[in-house]
């Protein structure tokens, strides 16, 4: 089997001559450039493609966490950006894999707020998420759900 560069090297003969071998229909009608795609064209057609491996899906494991509290400065406080907790999760690398997952704080009246977790905080596997709408202070110490 030739590959294109090596096609394009052949001279029109050689290229007719090879066309013909492969049943190409009129290659004495057709130009360099049009026998080397009807060439390459037919050879994909004979070959036989190798079977895909099937690669198993992942399964997205939901996790609860904890709000523990906002992010601060010493005179403010961001709303939007959260800290959480992950019961179990003791280090920065394994709270790592938990990075660009959903945040979902389901609120008392129903509401569901959706925010993403952004980076680690710290050492000690606390995470750093945010939300486009800030959370209230009453979700304080409540549970998210991290998909």
């Amino acid at each position: 089997m030739a590959t294109k560069p090596e096609l394009e090297k052949m001279r029109v003969t050689e290229l007719r001559k090879l066309a013909e071998q492969l049943n190409v229909e009129a290659p004495s009608k057709m130009l360099k450039a049009q026998l080397v795609k009807a060439i390459l064209g037919r050879q994909k057609v004979t070959t036989a493609k190798p079977a895909k491996e099937k690669v198993p899906k992942v399964t997205i494991e939901k996790a609860q966490a904890i709000f523990v509290n906002y992010r601060q400065g010493m005179f403010s406080q961001k709303t939007h950006s959260i800290l959480l907790r992950i019961p179990g999760v003791a280090d920065a690398s394994a709270a790592s894999k938990y990075i660009g997952r959903k945040v979902i704080w389901h609120s008392q009246t129903g509401k569901k707020l959706v925010g993403k977790i952004i980076s680690i905080h710290g050492q000690g596997g606390t995470l750093l998420s945010r939300f486009r709408k800030g959370l209230p202070g009453q979700a304080l110490g409540s549970t998210v759900e991290i998909v």
